[in-house]
C-alpha cells in the first residue's frame, strides 16, 4: 500500500469515527436535530473535497469542528432573515469553542445516562420515551394515563433533575483499581 492509500484510509478510518461526536457537536449549535443531519451531511461533503488538506497526525476532530462550525454558522445565517431569529457571531463563536472542548466527555456522559436510566421505574422510563424518543403530545400521554398536563411536567422536571445529579455522580466518582 503507498502513502496516498494510507492517507486515504486513515481519512476515512479518521471520518467514520467523529460522525457522533460531529453531529453531536452540530446538534448542541443548531438546537435542530433535523438540521443537524443535513449540516452534517454538507460537513462529510466539505471534509471529503478538502481531504487532501488534512494533515496525518493532527486532530481530525478540531479540523471537522472547524468546518461544522462554518457550515453551521451559514446555515443559521440564512435562517437570519426571519425577523424571528437573532444571531451573535461571538457569541456563537464562543459558544461553539466551549462546546468542542466538552465533547471528548461525551461517551462518559453517554455511558453514565445509560446507567442511570436504568435505574428507573418503567414508569418513568416510559415518560421519558414518550417526551423524548416519539412524536407523541403530553396531552395524549396524559389522557391515556389519567395523570395532568401539569403533573406530567412536574415529574419531567424531576426526572431531569435527578439524572443531572445520577450522571454527574457518576462522572465524579473516582475510579476505582
Amino acid at each position: 500500500m503507498d502513502s496516498n492509500e494510507e492517507n486515504l484510509d486513515e481519512f476515512v478510518s479518521e471520518l467514520t469515527r467523529c460522525q457522533m461526536d460531529l453531529f453531536y457537536f452540530i446538534r448542541a449549535l443548531t438546537g435542530d436535530m433535523h438540521a443537524a443531519y443535513d449540516i452534517r451531511q454538507a460537513v462529510n461533503m466539505v471534509l471529503w473535497k478538502k481531504r487532501e488538506k488534512f494533515r496525518p497526525g493532527s486532530s481530525f476532530k478540531n479540523w471537522s469542528f472547524q468546518i461544522a462550525q462554518l457550515e453551521v454558522k451559514s446555515h443559521l445565517r440564512k435562517q437570519r432573515k426571519s425577523p424571528l431569529v437573532t444571531f451573535d457571531d461571538k457569541l456563537f463563536d464562543l459558544f461553539a469553542t466551549e462546546f468542542a472542548d466538552t465533547v471528548d466527555e461525551l461517551p462518559e456522559r453517554r455511558a453514565a445516562l445509560s446507567n442511570c436510566l436504568s435505574k428507573l421505574t418503567p414508569k418513568d422510563t416510559e415518560l421519558l420515551r414518550h417526551r423524548y424518543w416519539s412524536s407523541g403530545s403530553l396531552e395524549t400521554l396524559a389522557n391515556n394515563t389519567h395523570r395532568s398536563v401539569g403533573t406530567l411536567k412536574a415529574r419531567l422536571h424531576q426526572l431531569r433533575a435527578g439524572l443531572r445529579r445520577c450522571i454527574e455522580g457518576q462522572l465524579h466518582q473516582p475510579e476505582s483499581s
